[in-house]
C-alpha cells in the first residue's frame, strides 16, 4: 500500500534529471500519505546499492538527495505500511539482497502462508517480518546471479504466489545491474480506502490517483530520453499503462512484457 517510482536511462543520469522536478515533487508530496519511510535503490559500477529511512516521510530534498550518484537505473519507494508490520529499517524498502533490489505495493496476508512455502535458507535470509520480504525471497528463485534476467520465469515464480494470494496486489520493481523488471499484477485492487481512514485521512482530501486506479502502473519516456515507471498519484497525462498481469522489462526505448501464467489456487 505506497508509492513507487522508477527509471531507466540511456546514460547515467541523477534522479531529478531522469524523472524531471515536476514528477519528483509531486511524488515527494505523496508522502503526506505515505509516510512510513521511504528508500531509494541504484545501479553503481560494482552493482546495486540502497538506502531507507525508517519511520518517517520523506521530502523533496530527500528525494532528489535519494540516489547519491547519476545512475543508468534507479527505484524510489514511499511506505505506507501494512497494518501488523513494524516500522523499523529491516521493514523499510527496497530491500537489497544480493545484486537485487525489490519494492512492492500491496499487502499479503496472513503472511504465513508464504513463509510456510519458503525454504530453511530462504527464511534464514529475511531481516524483518515484512510481507514483501517473503515475496522478494520467493521470486530470487527465478533470478541466477550474474544472469541475465529472464521476465518468463520471474513470471512463472510470480503466478505461484498468485496462486496463494489471489486477491493481492503483486505490483513490484526488481532492479538488478542489467535489468529493470516491473511486476504488474493488481487483482484490479482499488485504494486502501480504509486503512488510510484508520490513520485518521480525510478521504476527501486524498491526492489524485487514490481511487480505483490506485493500483494502476504507467510508463513514459522524459525528456532525458530516460524510461519512468509510476504507480498512480502523480500527473499522469502523457503516460501510458502497462499490461494487466505482466511482467516488463523496461529500458530506455522498449517496454517487453511476458504474461503471467495463471494457476488454480493452493
Amino acid at each position: 500500500m505506497s508509492r513507487m517510482l522508477a527509471y531507466v536511462g540511456p546514460e547515467p543520469l541523477a534522479a531529478s534529471a531522469a524523472l524531471g522536478e515536476d514528477v519528483l515533487a509531486s511524488f515527494a508530496a505523496l508522502s503526506r500519505v505515505h509516510s512510513d519511510g521511504w528508500g531509494a535503490g541504484w545501479r553503481t559500477r560494482a552493482g546495486v546499492a540502497a538506502r531507507v529511512a525508517a519511520g518517517r516521510p520523506a521530502t523533496r530534498g530527500d528525494l532528489r538527495r535519494a540516489v547519491p550518484v547519476p545512475s543508468t537505473a534507479a527505484v524510489l519507494y514511499l511506505r505506507f505500511g501494512s497494518a501488523g508490520t513494524g516500522t523499523g529499517e529491516a521493514e523499510a524498502q527496497p530491500f537489497l539482497f544480493g545484486d537485487g533490489a525489490f519494492q512492492h505495493n500491496g499487502a499479503l496476508a496472513p503472511a504465513d502462508r508464504l513463509r510456510a512455502e519458503l525454504t530453511g535458507e530462504e527464511r534464514a535470509s529475511l531481516g524483518g517480518s515484512n510481507d514483501s520480504e517473503l515475496y522478494f525471497a520467493r521470486l530470487r528463485r527465478a533470478i541466477d546471479p550474474g544472469a541475465a534476467v529472464d521476465p518468463a520465469r520471474i513470471a512463472d515464480a510470480v503466478a505461484s504466489v498468485r496462486a496463494s494470494y489471489p486477491d493481492a496486489c503483486l505490483n513490484a520493481f526488481l532492479l538488478t545491474p542489467t535489468a529493470l523488471a516491473v511486476v504488474h499484477s493488481s487483482a484490479r485492487r482499488p485504494a486502501p480506502l480504509a486503512a488510510f481512514a484508520a490513520r485518521g485521512l480525510d478521504l476527501a482530501d486524498l491526492p489524485p490517483g487514490h481511487g480505483d486506479d490506485y493500483n494502476v502502473l504507467v510508463t513514459r519516456r522524459t525528456a532525458s530520453g530516460a524510461r519512468v515507471v509510476a504507480t498512480t498519484g502523480i500527473p499522469l497525462a502523457g503516460w501510458t499503462p502497462l499490461p494487466d498481469d505482466t511482467v516488463s522489462l523496461l529500458t530506455p526505448e522498449s517496454v517487453a512484457s511476458s504474461p503471467i501464467p495463471l494457476r488454480a489456487n493452493v
